[in-house]
């Protein structure tokens, strides 16, 4: 049997919190797509925010201030068995496989333009970065919380604030000096609502979604988080405020800026600080502007690096997986699972050297990890209704709000519906270098396959899997 890790676990306050919770999902990778739709933005923003954001926010922190162990394995285990509970973290764990390869993209986009702008368009520039970063980050995160925390907390801050606060500051100064606005402010219903073009709207909405997706991730460090009750529902609503203001804001300022027929999907974000800075002759800022935002995305690509991986590492503990991938080093970090992560991300990445397209690989990644964790969604809502009459006494230092179970029906309720729709969306292909029938089978084959994989992993578990400390 393994030995648990021989350093006690750091200790994270509500700062460290929101910040590593706001890492996960707060980026200027978003904003381009948000852009693409015009003022259409804001439906999307507040559909996103007030249908999907706050139901994970309010579910999650419900859900760990009362089982604060390792997030979505222990909940969907409590309420539905130990199957169902591998199968919930599986689907976590490995979108987050799709999901950081898209990241990683807009990584080597944005890194691109601190280069050459050219090499955004080479294939094998941006599958170099993907491979490096990654495990750069792998690596790094082997040095445990302390570590990762740092890396999440530096990045967010000189990575993705400060470029964002620049951006739409320089977006706001371009605005009132009187500058050709790229944005169509016409109040008619078609601009502000999807009802023409609605199939490529509902496309780009999937990556509204993406961007906020992972908030429950933080709850992996449930353990590591002083006071967990009272500080996570904190840094959770204060990282979920954060990144609403922050990229829709940020959207407009990109929308402002660049017309839709020359805005780039991936490195979009970039290409508008270029257009600001050339506004006023001061190119030269591009080069270390580019790269804090890569860095930004990077120190992204770090707070998944370890994050899931702890779930199902806590899966693994339960007997899912052999003991030799429930090994720890001296700082707790499960490095075997880190090492086999960074294999079939890598894998993964060399999807962009076979689709038609940079643009066409990351919606494509996008919408896979959309489908898959849009299903873990599903169980997670329903987890927390179940929870409510199957555990009915268990202490829940924080409750959704409203009554005995109405007011968990409305927003359990709200969130599948919403993440019901965003899965069926998954299946309209994001572009048109792809046939629709052929992106609508490659999707299904691969939700079958990473829907039956957590299946054959419980049939073939042993009872000497178990770790000691889980009996």
């Amino acid at each position: 049997m393994l030995k648990s890790a021989t350093r006690p676990p750091a200790r994270i306050g509500v700062l460290m919190l929101t910040l590593m919770t706001a890492a996960l999902f707060l980026t200027l990778r978003n904003m381009p797509m948000m852009a693409d739709t015009g003022m259409r933005m804001v439906f999307f923003n507040i559909i996103t925010v007030f249908a999907f954001l706050i139901p994970v926010a309010l579910v999650s922190a419900e859900l760990a201030t009362a089982w604060p162990k390792n997030g979505v394995f222990h909940w969907v285990e409590a309420a539905f068995g130990t199957r169902w509970g591998l199968t919930a973290v599986w689907l976590q764990w490995v979108q987050s496989l799709f999901g950081i390869t898209s990241i990683l993209s807009y990584v080597a986009a944005s890194l691109a333009y601190a280069i050459n702008p050219a090499l955004s368009n080479s294939r094998i520039f941006i599958v170099t970065v993907i491979l490096v970063v990654y495990w750069a980050a792998t690596l790094l995160n082997l040095r445990g919380m302390r570590a990762s925390s740092l890396i999440s907390s530096v990045c967010l801050g000189a990575g993705v604030l400060l470029p964002t606060v620049l951006l739409v500051g320089l977006a706001v100064l371009y605005v009132s000096q009187g500058h050709p606005l790229q944005l169509n402010l016409s109040m008619t219903v078609d601009n502000w609502l999807p009802v023409n073009d609605a199939r490529q709207s509902l496309v780009l909405f999937l990556s509204f979604i993406f961007g906020v997706v992972g908030i429950e991730v933080s709850a992996s460090h449930a353990r590591e988080v002083r006071n967990v009750q009272h500080n996570y529902p904190i840094a959770v609503f204060s990282a979920a405020i954060l990144g609403f203001v922050l990229t829709l804001l940020g959207g407009l300022a990109v929308a402002v800026v660049l017309p839709k027929d020359k805005l780039d999907l991936v490195s979009g974000s970039v290409q508008a600080l270029q257009a600001l800075f050339h506004t006023w002759h001061i190119d030269g800022l591009l080069p270390p502007v580019a790269l804090l935002v890569a860095l930004g995305a990077a120190g992204q690509v770090s707070t998944w690096v370890v994050g899931p991986v702890k779930g199902m590492w806590a899966a693994g503990r339960a007997g899912n997986l052999p003991t030799v991938l429930q090994a720890t080093n001296a700082y707790g970090v499960p490095r075997n699972l880190l090492m086999v992560q960074a294999s079939l991300m890598s894998t993964v990445a060399l999807v962009f050297l076979v689709v038609p397209s940079i643009d066409s690989a990351f919606l494509l990644l996008t919408s896979a990890a959309v489908i898959l964790y849009a299903v873990m969604y599903l169980m997670l809502f329903a987890t927390a209704i179940r929870l409510r009459y199957s555990h009915a006494d268990t202490p829940r230092p924080y409750r959704v709000p409203g009554g005995r179970s109405w007011g968990l029906w409305l927003v359990a309720g709200t969130g599948f519906a919403t993440t019901f729709a965003c899965f069926l969306i998954g299946f309209l292909p994001p572009g048109t270098d792809i046939g629709a029938l052929t992106y609508a089978l490659a999707m299904f084959f691969t939700l079958v396959v990473m829907l039956v994989a957590p299946q054959l992993l419980y049939r073939w578990r042993r009872p000497e899997w178990v770790a000691i400390d889980t009996e």
